[in-house]
């Protein structure tokens, strides 16, 4: 390696309190083992080595330090291509490796002593052994598919659940902090992989298309694997407040808008939100934060146990007057069916479970449903067409994608579609079946991020994440459109604290090592999540783009509506005064924290459900308008998105919409709804 570049690198990461350098501390490591993900970064490096000179490693450090300095503002590019780089191989966790940033910081993925489990993978079956012919099929094994398969499978149907990542272990999913998924740097691990582009509609105009690789934040923050998000969500399992399903109600639909009003309501809900807490599991607590929503029976766990974030904000929240109290978690806190309680691992939310303590439509509705002997799971295929017909439906897959793609076609009573809010219209518009609704008002949530210091360290390296919330700013006269929650933010992973310093602190140096070795731990903030405004522009259509199949790719766009404005600078607000009042100083909004991409993780509304086909894409139960065995089960069909995080809400509808499906089964077979859109 070119001693220059060496030399670089330590001065980038130096010697600090007895660590080594970047450069054997991890950083040659990942220039060695990464090639393939550094393609970027040879060019810069290599303007970086040749301005810097042979001489350069001979210099003293404050000469070096001078000469990198000087180059920062002539070639700023080299520069900052040298600086990540370090970053990325000393405190990037990843498989095999562990750089010494981990212990410069006290970062361990998987806390000491306790020893990992690999969960038995469920039972997949091969290309070869699909019939061609089922009650169902399922297409997403999400908390929308797995579900539904479950309930129809327990009903005595015979379901096909396909989803199209192939069969992964919770090993191969967690601990790579350049290629998770919620972090990922490189090709996350959450697929989809090349061949899958998307093209982003730009709100000033012009489009911009990516690929399945790469930044996952541009691409968009879906997972793409066994039990879809729920295998790497840190389980915020909320449920809607009752004035969620009422917006349009409430607030009207400013112009450029398209809020409305659900086709059910809170009480319609409550008994499926009681079900998926207690089949999904979820830890919780009964007080402060459920006082606004009835509820028929209490938590099926206790809630997580304290930590120092939680008290420091709590004690704050009690001097405001504000109530408050411990997330609802969909993660063991004690050992519960028949898995083992959370380890309280550093980095929950965006990775695999080191002890599947943490609970998915991977480790509880899909075994379920396998589990009666009726439901056939198939991993690495794709459905790429839906077809809709009087006497039964049909799917065109293409399975073993990965190995060398077979073509099965398979025909059912129902087709149940919960490919999540991207990719669910578009594989059915690309199937020709939707009316002029589907794929209409793409929307998420909205984010703040509010940042002080603090006296001590209260979010030290122990999860799982967020833990203290409040709702007093959800429906009430402080924040305007709904509000949103307010919650601690969980600690950074080390690379992203790295590459994100503090105002005030150097980007690289000793500074900077000494910064994220001591004054990183005093830092703590709030982060708000809160309604967005559908944008009238936003959805998801057909693009010219072509996948691997040769079939249309999403052309999506998430537009921001100056209403969804309001709601951030009232979450910003308001989280300032709860890091005032805990004691915080220095207080400030960070910047760039709204969505990333134009799918976010948090995606629905573009097969939005309702009681009219002029305004809605599909039936109060799923089904699109016009078609006869299509049943939509997902995130889509949330005409609004709530104050809080969809997934328990995603949970309990698609348990509503199943078990209709179910009740429904013999009028599905015989009759045709009537309607105004398209049909296939």
């Amino acid at each position: 390696m070119n001693d220059t570049l060496h030399a670089a690198v330590d001065r980038i990461v130096p010697a600090v309190d007895g660590l080594p350098a970047g450069w054997a501390g991890g950083v040659r490591q990942h220039l060695e083992d990464d090639a393939a993900d550094l393609g970027w970064a040879l060019e810069p490096l290599a303007v970086l080595v040749e301005r810097l000179g042979p001489g350069f490693a001979e210099l003293p450090a404050p000469e070096q330090d001078a000469a990198l300095l000087a180059l920062s503002e002539t070639d700023p590019d080299a520069v900052a291509a040298l600086v990540r780089v370090a970053m990325e191989g000393y405190y990037a966790d990843r498989p095999g490796v562990r750089p010494a940033g981990l212990d410069a910081v006290g970062f361990h993925a998987v806390p000491p002593g306790v020893e990992p489990v690999e969960p038995a993978t469920p039972r997949s079956i091969r290309s070869a052994d699909v019939r061609r012919s089922y009650d169902a099929v399922v297409v997403g094994s999400g908390p929308g598919g797995g579900v539904a398969a479950a309930v129809l499978a327990e009903a005595g149907k015979h379901v096909l659940l396909i989803e199209r990542a192939r069969a992964t272990p919770n090993a191969a999913l967690r601990g790579d902090h350049l290629h998770g998924k919620r972090n990922a740097v490189y090709d996350s691990v959450a697929g989809p992989g090349p061949g899958h582009p998307r093209e982003l509609r730009l709100q000033g105009g012009g489009t911009h298309a990516v690929d399945g690789t790469g930044d996952a934040w541009l691409y968009g923050l879906n997972a793409m694997t066994l039990g879809g998000g729920t295998r790497f969500w840190q389980g915020m399992a909320w449920r809607f407040l009752p004035e969620d399903f009422r917006m349009r109600t409430l607030h009207g639909s400013p112009a450029d808008a398209s809020l409305a009003d659900w086709p059910v309501d809170y009480d319609d809900m409550e008994p499926f939100y009681t079900r998926a807490e207690h089949e999904l599991g979820v830890a919780g607590e009964e007080g402060g934060l459920t006082s606004r929503t009835r509820r028929s029976a209490g938590y099926p766990m206790p809630a997580m146990g304290t930590e120092p974030a939680r008290e420091l904000l709590g004690r704050a929240a009690d001097a405001l007057g504000w109530g408050w109290g411990p997330i609802p978690l969909a993660i063991n806190s004690v050992p519960h069916a028949g898995r083992a309680a959370c380890v309280r691992c550093p980095q929950c939310c965006g990775h695999a479970c080191p002890v599947d303590a943490k609970n998915g439509a991977h480790n509880t509705f899909v075994p379920r449903a396998i589990a009666t002997g009726r439901c056939d799971l198939l991993q690495d295929a794709e459905v790429v067409e839906v077809r809709d017909g009087t006497d039964r439906a049909a799917v065109t897959v293409m399975a073993d994608a990965s190995t060398g793609p077979v073509e099965l076609t398979v025909d059912a009573e129902v087709v149940v579609v919960s490919a999540g809010a991207v990719e669910t219209p578009r594989l059915l518009l690309a199937s020709g079946i939707g009316n002029e609704s589907m794929g209409r008002w793409l929307h998420d949530h909205r984010f703040t991020t509010v940042l002080g210091r603090v006296d001590s360290p209260v979010k030290p390296y122990v999860g799982p994440g967020h833990s203290v919330a409040t709702l007093d700013h959800v429906h009430a006269d402080t924040i305007p459109w709904g509000g949103g929650v307010l919650v601690d933010l969980m600690s950074l992973l080390p690379l992203t604290a790295a590459l994100n310093p503090e105002p005030g602190t150097p980007a690289w140096g000793e500074g900077h090592s000494r910064w994220m070795r001591d004054g990183r731990r005093f830092g703590f903030g709030v982060f708000g999540m809160g309604q967005e405004i559908p944008h009238a522009g936003s959805g998801v259509r057909l693009s010219q783009l072509r996948d691997r199949w040769g079939r249309p790719a999403a052309s999506m766009a998430k537009f921001l509506h100056p209403a969804s404005v309001e709601v951030e600078q009232g979450m910003a607000r308001e989280s300032a005064r709860w890091l005032e009042a805990a004691g915080a100083r220095n207080v400030h909004r960070q910047v760039g924290t709204a969505t990333a991409s134009a799918a976010g993780e948090h995606s629905c509304g573009t097969a939005r459900m309702g009681d009219d086909p002029a305004e809605s894409a599909t039936d109060p139960f799923g089904r699109p308008w016009g078609t006869r065995r299509i049943v939509v089960c997902d995130s889509s069909l949330h005409p609004t998105n709530g104050s809080v995080n969809p997934t328990l809400t995603i949970t309990a509808n698609a348990l509503r919409v199943a078990e209709h499906l179910v009740s429904d089964w013999p009028a599905t077979a015989a009759r045709a709804r009537t309607t105004t859109g398209r049909t296939a």
